[in-house]
């Protein structure tokens, strides 16, 4: 019956993340790729100075 079991994840609507409460788990999914999502990259110096970023 399953009337006790936690949800799966699959029903989860609340951002691991930042922790913000979503009333749909497609909500959330595109939630996470929105504001999570474009993290940028770190980009070694060329010259290779002391391993500096940038």
């Amino acid at each position: 019956m399953g009337l006790f079991k936690k949800k799966s994840d699959e029903n989860e609507t609340k951002c691991k993340t930042c922790g913000l409460e979503l009333h749909d788990p497609e909500r959330l999914k595109r939630h996470t790729k929105k504001a999570h999502g474009h993290l940028p990259a770190k980009k070694m110096d060329p010259q290779g100075s002391e391993g500096s970023l940038w």
